[in-house]
């Protein structure tokens, strides 16, 4: 038999978990700052709401459930986006409604390295506001966000959806062939320009067309000069985007920081209709957030109203952190409470809810073991302190912390240990 899991899906031991959890909880506790409110949505969604958004590339994706569509078909969710736009839809919410959503999605695709079939995304959204405010608030929090992981500089990147529509529309490529030009240029960075040229010409797009769409995302310079090169070569047809693009840019520069327009960034989901952004942390792993505006989206499944969002990648962050090689100190328990007789147990589990109390994480001895072993157990499961009580310690209502990391001990009260252990996580 083989008990493996799935393709493309994981185990997560409890070291594992525990950064997972920590990097989750650094990207809520910002969300929660900008005044995002949680929404949770079920894994599994009718096919009528997945398919009906997902486009022709995610709907092969879709790992799907019982029968096909019209017969009570379901899928796991392939994003957090379409299900909340169902949600918004069948509910009355104030308006700009902000929300936020950690949980994890599944995508039929064959695996490879930092892409996986199980994975997490962490989405903040905004809906039922038009204003270029939002596209510079959810970029402010993104790039929060990466700053209290550790990303320093990332790098955000800007575009808009109606600028390569107004491209499409000078080149003259058809309407119906508009989403296929999107996810082939979204393959740009990935596979040689020549490649992408090729696949859109089998996808029905005439090869000037083609050399016409390299040229213009060619382009690179400031953003003002960017701009300028948009209304220039495309001209009234463009005014939307360009106007839209100026905007973001400007109000992104009330929180300090200026994107970097590129014309070459595309975003290949379908339902995109104006401002698509993307953030790098590292040229090595590409993209760890993404996202633009999806306008029309929520008309799909009811009342139509405008809405923007962007994700943060779970998976490539983690990728990241384990590749700058942080501290090894963060283990299943910050502290284990050894005792080194069996009748002083119970003022180690006394000594235990006293540090429990005061947010320490903490273990005591399960096995009866002798000092020895419970040291041995100690060092094996990664703690950083050991607290030993006795005799002496009871009497003194004291414990010995020892500091696996450089060896020293001392005996402190409750609130000293405490105290000495948050600073050493800090």
């Amino acid at each position: 038999m083989d008990y493996t899991v799935p393709k493309g899906m994981r185990d997560f031991l409890p070291a594992q978990m525990h950064t997972r959890l920590e990097v989750m909880r650094k990207i809520e506790d910002v969300f929660r700052t900008f005044g995002y409110l949680p929404l949770s949505t079920p894994a599994i969604e009718k096919l009528e709401v997945l398919q009906k958004k997902g486009g022709e590339e995610i709907e092969g994706q879709i790992f799907q459930i019982g029968g096909g569509m019209g017969q009570g078909g379901m899928g796991l969710r392939f994003d957090l986006t379409v299900p909340l736009c169902r949600v918004v839809a069948s509910n009355s919410f104030p308006l700009p409604f902000k929300r936020y959503c950690i949980a994890p999605v599944w995508r039929r695709e064959e695996p490879q390295k930092g892409r996986f079939r199980e994975f997490y995304q962490a989405d903040v959204d905004i809906v039922g506001s038009p204003s270029p405010r939002c596209e510079a608030e959810l970029l402010a929090c993104a790039k929060y966000a990466l700053y209290q992981l550790g990303f320093k500089a990332p790098k955000i990147m800007l575009n808009n959806r109606h600028v390569l529509n107004a491209l499409a529309q000078k080149l003259q490529i058809p309407q119906d062939k508009h989403n296929a030009m999107f996810r082939t240029l979204d393959k740009i960075g990935k596979q040689p320009i020549e490649k992408i040229k090729e696949e859109m010409v089998q996808k029905g797009i005439s090869q000037k067309a083609a050399g016409g769409l390299e040229q213009f995302i060619s382009f690179s310079g400031t953003n003002e000069k960017t701009i300028s090169f948009v209304r220039e070569t495309l001209g009234d047809v463009a005014s939307e985007g360009a106007g839209e693009l100026e905007a973001v840019v400007a109000e992104c520069k009330n929180y300090g920081f200026e994107p970097q327009i590129s014309l070459s960034l595309v975003r290949g989901l379908d339902y995109y209709t104006g401002s698509v952004f993307e953030i790098s942390a590292s040229d090595e792993i590409g993209s760890v957030s993404g996202g633009g505006r999806y306008d029309q989206m929520i008309g799909t499944y009811g009342a139509p109203l405008p809405a923007v969002g962007i994700s943060l990648g779970i998976e490539r962050l983690i990728t990241l952190l384990e590749g700058k090689k942080t501290s090894q100190k963060s283990a299943v328990a910050r502290l284990f409470i050894a005792n080194a007789k069996p009748e002083v147990f119970p003022y180690a589990i006394e000594i235990a809810w006293a540090l429990r109390q005061k947010g320490i994480n903490c273990e005591v001895d399960l096995l009866s073991r002798n000092l020895r072993k419970q040291f041995d157990y100690a060092n094996s499961s990664g703690v950083c302190f050991i607290a030993i009580v006795g005799e002496k310690e009871r009497a003194a209502k004291k414990l010995t912390l020892r500091d696996l990391q450089s060896g020293q001990e001392e005996l402190c009260t409750v609130d000293e240990a405490a105290d000495k252990i948050r600073n050493d996580a800090k």
